[in-house]
């Protein structure tokens, strides 16, 4: 047995359940790393012969955006494969791949698509410019991807559930143009944690900001996928989000 092997007890056992002891947990983490790092060197080995074309969506605003350093990561190491991608909204993703005129989607929801793997849940916080100022009796100026974004959806819902009142100062799928209006220092918005520019900072201010819950991005596959490429930029996406 492993626990004779290594000589340390793995498992608590009883009649009901089995649990990891702590060395077990940590064995467990280690056994998990050693099979993610096969995963990739695997991968990489078999980078070279995987060509193919791969229809990849990802909800407009965010997801978009996210998607951006995965394709630098997915050219990188399959140069042979052809990305064609596609912005949609959450509910057009879902049915371009039930209807297989897409093989992958990278969704950003607050609710889980139960068919989808969830790589990762961020929670959402209130972003602005170290001197944004909050007005006194004013609403919340706020600056946001137009409807149909999860993060918008859920700001405003959070704002509305409070009775705070709020001003839609800009509003565009332009990223470039929703940084300028926040580095003016004319708005805020919602931003998911990891993806908060160094310069700004997490605005807390309970008495004009309500908290905020969390959005999950989740990898939506066709049901049939049998596209090798497709396999495999699902997997590069996966381990992305695994970390190094």
């Amino acid at each position: 047995m492993l626990e004779e092997q290594i000589g340390e007890r793995l498992f608590h056992r009883n009649r009901l359940n089995v649990r990891l002891t702590p060395a077990g947990k940590e064995l467990f983490l280690d056994a998990r790393g050693l099979l993610d790092h096969h995963d990739r060197l695997f991968r990489s080995a078999r980078s070279r012969t995987v060509a193919g074309t791969v229809r990849i969506g990802a909800i407009e605003g965010f997801g978009a955006a996210m998607l951006a350093p995965l394709l630098a990561r997915i050219r990188e190491r399959y140069a042979a494969i052809e990305l064609d991608i596609v912005c949609d909204f959450g509910d057009g993703l879902r049915r371009s791949v039930e209807t297989g005129s897409i093989d992958l989607a990278l969704l950003l929801q607050g609710e889980e698509t139960p068919s989808a793997m969830l790589l990762d849940r961020s929670r959402l916080r209130w972003a602005g410019t170290p001197d944004y100022v909050f007005g006194q009796d004013g609403p919340i100026h706020l600056a946001s991807y137009p409807e149909g974004c999860p993060v918008r959806a859920s700001a405003l819902a959070a704002l509305e559930s409070h009775d705070i009142a709020y001003r839609l100062t800009a509003t565009s799928w332009s990223d470039r143009l929703l940084d300028r209006v926040i580095r003016s220092g004319r708005a805020i918005a919602a931003m998911p944690e990891g993806q908060i520019p160094e310069d700004m900072k997490v605005l807390f201010q309970p008495s004009h900001l309500p908290r905020l819950g969390e959005i999950g991005v989740q990898l939506l596959e066709r049901p049939d996928l049998d596209n090798e490429a497709a396999r495999a930029v699902s997997g590069e996406i996966a381990d992305s989000f695994r970390g190094p």
